[in-house]
């Protein structure tokens, strides 16, 4: 849960500000270069794939909350009170202290993390929706990612990553829903027969002849069975199988 906070404030930041190298975070040159050099390392550790390739996911936590206090105006319209965020920012520094130690947060401590966390992935989607004027406010997949180190942030993205029959291909799904309800996760690739439904986020699975394509379509959706109306985001990636 608190890397889910950590990650929720990451892609809050790169929304608003951006997430180029170059984007003006307001932080020192030295920073800047300090989360370079980690981002250098992880590559060379995963013999040269990056699993996330903007530079804000190599800075540090503490590094988040200089940005955003430093750029509030920006921030201000979707977190509303400073001193609010600063509170709550800073217990989950201290929850994040707590575990580095070895020890165990308590079951009050757990449940204020998830209310934290929850409140500042609903004060994003409150801001998306905001100017279409919705009466209710439904799941959205955020990102996708795969084990090669592609990222996809809309259905229009590129690449198109190139694999083998009988290579293991993993998919992970970043999705928020604002009322935090129990989330089906649903792959679905018709040329190859796969058409899985699971509460995980993860899915990984064996590339075979029947995905042979230049642009073969993998289809993703989320959803909350337990909701009272239809709440559903779907999401495309496509791949190219190679024949052997």
């Amino acid at each position: 849960m608190i890397n889910e906070y950590e990650n929720t404030l990451r892609r809050l930041i790169i929304n608003i500000i951006g997430g180029e190298d170059t984007s003006s975070y307001l932080v020192s040159e030295d920073r800047i270069e300090k989360w370079k050099d980690k981002r250098e390392t992880a590559k060379k550790k995963n013999k040269g794939i990056l699993l996330e390739n903007e530079l804000l996911y190599y800075s540090d936590f503490y590094d988040l909350k200089t940005i955003i206090t430093k750029n509030w105006e920006l921030f201000l319209d979707i977190l509303k009170d400073k001193k609010r965020f600063e509170i709550f920012f800073s217990e989950i520094e201290n929850y994040r202290n707590t575990l580095a130690h070895g020890r165990n947060l308590i079951s009050s401590q757990e449940n204020l993390l998830k209310g934290i966390t929850s409140d500042l992935k609903n004060s994003i989607t409150i801001y998306h929706n905001r100017n279409e004027m919705k009466d209710d406010f439904f799941i959205q997949i955020i990102k996708v990612s795969d084990n090669l180190g592609n990222t996809w942030e809309n259905t229009m993205s590129e690449p198109i990553p190139t694999l083998r029959i009988g290579d293991e291909y993993e998919l992970f799904i970043d999705a928020n829903d604002p009322k935090d309800r129990k989330v089906s996760y649903n792959l679905d690739i018709y040329q190859g027969s796969i058409n899985v439904y699971q509460d995980s986020n993860h899915f990984t699975f064996t590339i075979n002849k029947l995905m042979v394509g230049p642009k073969t379509t993998i289809n993703l959706s989320v959803s909350t069975p337990g909701s009272k109306y239809k709440n559903v985001d779907f999401f495309t990636v496509f791949i190219t199988v190679l024949p052997e």
